[in-house]
């Protein structure tokens, strides 16, 4: 959301992030305690949607790179607990990873 906030409403991305990150700061749920993350694991997210369109160029990479974020958020779920930083170095870990893949299926082609 925030890189779509960002390339087709020409929203600055600090801008886009904030709006995603408030919108998504009101989900929670008493039963389900998974759902508590929620609001963290979109925050995340939209530090990972502040990348590059030059980076970006489809709507499927941004699932991609949202895919690896959620996959690295579950499994750091219970590690770094008080340290800062952690959903900043989740999203730039998984744009990262991204980027890597990315190159490495750009050599596999040629």
């Amino acid at each position: 959301m925030c890189f779509w906030g960002h390339y087709y409403f020409s929203l600055s991305v600090v801008l886009s992030s904030c709006l995603v990150g408030f919108v998504g700061s009101f989900i929670q749920s008493k039963k389900n305690n998974l759902w508590n993350h929620c609001p963290a694991a979109i925050y995340s997210g939209s530090f990972a949607g502040m990348c590059s369109s030059e980076l970006i160029q489809s709507e499927y990479e941004i699932i991609l790179i949202s895919l690896l974020g959620s996959v690295l958020y579950y499994l750091l779920i219970d590690l770094f607990n008080g340290i800062g930083g952690k959903l900043g170095t989740i999203a730039f870990i998984s744009v990262a990873l991204f980027y890597l893949l990315k190159g490495w299926g750009d050599v596999w082609i040629l």
